[in-house]
């Protein structure tokens, strides 16, 4: 009876030992507090729209939301800035993005579909892509619509790839939806 009682007792404690296997991300989200979008046109004329909240607090008003404006049936590139405005002097978190590709993926949503098509040219490592440059064409006809931009943050979980080119997966850093008008 005692042995039984020792090996019980040992099997408990081996059991309880043993180590679990935690999910444990390799990285983390980014505070972002500007994100701007450069819209350039093939005559290389520049247009930014800014979303802004300096201190990074969703509970609070951000001080600049633009809505983006675009001329009609134009053809256009995307650059997007990403900014820590938290940080003296700020952070510039872009090239962080691009660098950590394979961790991020940039999603694009225009309501209507129609007013504006946008696809990514920019990819990671593994040739999927980032969003950080992007191509589109605004419609044929004046219109209005939304603009939403997500950032997702798709990184390794225990040293597997989350990212798949999709939206699914991850965290959100950034869920903006800015008014959209084609004039």
């Amino acid at each position: 009876m005692k042995q039984l009682f020792f090996l019980l007792s040992f099997s408990i404690l081996f059991l309880q030992c043993k180590k679990q296997d935690d999910v444990v991300p390799t990285d983390d989200n980014e505070l972002i507090t500007s994100v701007q979008l450069i819209f350039t046109d093939a005559a290389n004329q520049s247009t930014t729209f800014t979303f802004q909240d300096k201190d990074g607090d969703p509970k609070t008003a951000p001080e600049k939301f633009d809505k983006i404006t675009l001329t009609k049936n134009t053809d256009y590139t995307l650059a997007i800035k990403i900014l820590d405005e938290t940080k003296s002097p700020a952070l510039d978190l872009t090239k962080q993005i691009e660098d950590e590709g394979d961790a991020h993926l940039f999603v694009f949503k225009v309501n209507p579909n129609s007013l504006l098509s946008i696809l990514p040219t920019d990819v990671d490592k593994y040739g999927l892509a980032l969003g950080l440059k992007s191509k589109g064409k605004s419609q044929y006809a004046p219109g209005s619509g939304k603009f939403r931009l997500i950032l997702k943050h798709q990184p390794p979980v225990n040293g597997k790839k989350v990212k798949t080119g999709d939206e699914e997966g991850g965290s959100t850093d950034v869920d903006l939806e800015f008014d959209l008008i084609v004039k």
